[in-house]
């Protein structure tokens, strides 16, 4: 029998085998459109597929995030001091912005186009910390606005007063009154710096209030801070809960309807949340109250439920908690909540900072997705007839997502995904192609980017996307400046380029440097990184 002797294919040398010509492998991560919104309290085992690490000047939508439009003047207060609030009235058909400095208070419904400046529509104050609501009886609606430190204002759909005049029976004063809120007909007042509330009768806009101590109900001191009824049901009912809030976070709730009567208005619990972040920092959502505190975006339905320990596991604000609780040891109290209920978002303005410096958080209440804005300044939200304003530095009124530019000036919106392993946990490897797609009505200019270990740096991009001014939705574009042949519906883009970074753990994104007159259409879709495996890290 003959052998034959074939070459082995295992290399061999005096320091045994050798590996020949291993091939170095590559596969694709998909990371889904961000529908889950900014999740940044993921840590390194747990990131939730669909969210994003960094979602700026982008708003959260049921299924993904479209970037925000920009901004324009729209108003300029005579004294070019911040705005520090704003608030509108609303009677039938008559609507009404006002924003206020800490000197006056400035009609911004239709105001003088800047630089012109618009005069104020009553002066001679001293704060601009305003609180307001609105009271109707059967001879009109009135606007009623308290800040701790003038005479109470009342806004009768046409002028502003003092009056009527409010008396009490000991030696406080109605410049003492900061905040106030309607309840069953009956307005209730909180005095500076105490433990007191007041209250009037049953349709009054004035007269004599009288005054309900709650000292012996909170234990921890502090002062009455806020206040507000909320209903077991959806909106205003049989079940009317009248609720206060202190600085120190305690939460009394009274049920009843005339606090003379201790069997008519009595004591339901206290209970404990967070230390409230400002007297207008909660709105109502659905059945619902959202009140901002250090610890998070509390609904106070769970306030009844559970500890304050618990309750931040049930928060609203949850998936941006370090976030949060970063902005709210930085600023303490002065934060502002308004609900544009046309869009279905939420905006949180708080004071600047130097640990979170011009930063709107962002909020759509229909599926608690979330996002942040940068490059407002904004210091106070409102609505008017279905448009977003927002009060910011120097007197300035503005309107905000509209037109592709803010005051003529370009924008950058970026997108970071959650961050993903490549393959085996602890496995190196390096991203070298990106791929995304965007739903838009025109063809943007985008940068794609790669991310590793936990890296959140976003690259400078100064390429615009102007958008196309045709693409004016009816209704909405000017008059005679929107073209009606232009393109109404999304179109899906596609791009591809190279990217570089290495790590554990990968994440893709892309930046947007919107800068035309018309506000862009356009949508972050799904992503793929094509990756090649390295060694594993030591």
């Amino acid at each position: 029998m003959r052998m034959e002797v074939r070459p082995g294919r295992t290399g061999q040398s005096n320091r045994g085998a050798v590996a020949i010509g291993r091939q170095q492998t590559s596969q694709p991560i998909t990371f889904p459109a961000p529908k889950n919104g900014l999740v940044t309290t993921a840590d390194m085992a747990s990131q939730q597929p669909s969210s994003a690490t960094v979602l700026r000047n982008f708003l959260p939508t049921l299924v993904g995030c479209r970037i925000r439009g920009g901004s324009q003047k729209r108003g300029k207060a005579l004294d070019g001091g911040t705005i520090r609030s704003a608030f509108r009235y609303k009677y039938g058909a008559l609507e009404k912005l006002f924003m206020a400095t800490d000197t006056a208070i400035y009609d911004m419904t239709s105001p003088a186009a800047p630089p012109a400046t618009t005069a104020a529509a009553t002066g001679g104050l001293t704060s601009g910390d305003w609180c307001t609501f609105q009271h109707t009886n059967s001879g009109n609606s009135f606007l009623i606005c308290l800040n701790g430190a003038d005479q109470r204002r009342v806004y009768n759909g046409s002028t502003w007063a003092t009056t009527p005049a409010i008396t009490f029976t000991d030696a406080t004063t109605a410049a003492q009154l900061n905040y106030g809120w309607l309840f069953k007909n009956r307005q209730f007042f909180l005095k500076n710096a105490t433990l007191d509330a007041y209250y009037l009768p049953v349709n009054s806009i004035g007269g004599a209030a009288a005054v309900f101590p709650l000292g012996g109900v909170m234990k921890k001191g502090g002062s009455l801070l806020t206040g507000f009824s909320w209903s077991l049901e959806s909106g205003d009912g049989l079940s009317d809960l009248c609720v206060f809030v202190s600085t120190e976070g305690e939460v009394a709730v009274y049920a009843g309807s005339d606090p003379s009567d201790a069997n008519s208005f009595a004591l339901k619990g206290v209970y404990q949340i967070g230390r409230p972040l400002g007297k207008n920092a909660w709105i109502r959502a659905g059945g619902d109250i959202l009140i901002a505190t250090s610890d998070g975006l509390t609904p106070i339905s769970q306030v009844f439920q559970r500890d304050r320990q618990a309750l931040s596991q049930v928060s609203v604000s949850r998936p941006i908690e370090d976030d949060w609780r970063r902005a709210a040891n930085a600023t303490g109290a002065g934060w502002v909540v308004k609900q544009w209920p046309e869009q279905n978002l939420v905006f949180i303005a708080f004071p600047a900072n130097a640990m979170v410096s011009d930063t709107t958080f962002v909020l759509n209440v229909l599926n608690g997705r979330w996002s942040t804005i940068s490059n407002w300044q904004a210091t106070c939200y409102e609505t008017l007839q279905g448009g977003l304003f927002f009060g910011s530095l120097n007197g300035l009124c503005w309107q905000g997502d509209t037109s592709g530019t803010d005051d003529g000036l370009t924008f950058t919106a970026a997108y970071l995904s959650q961050f993903a392993s490549a393959g085996q946990f602890g496995q190196r490897t390096t991203a070298t192609m990106a791929h995304m797609y965007f739903r838009a009505k025109s063809e943007p200019k985008v940068r794609l980017f790669a991310r590793a270990d936990f890296d959140k740096a976003i690259p400078s991009f100064t390429a615009v996307t102007a958008g196309d001014a045709r693409s004016s939705e009816w209704d909405v574009g000017l008059w005679d400046v929107g073209v009606w042949d232009g393109v109404s519906q999304q179109q899906r883009y596609s791009f591809r380029q190279n990217v570089r970074a290495a790590g554990d753990m990968l994440a893709v994104g892309c930046v947007i440097t919107s800068g035309g007159p018309a506000k862009l259409d356009l949508e972050v879709d799904l992503a793929t990184l094509q990756v090649a495996a390295g060694e594993a890290s030591t």
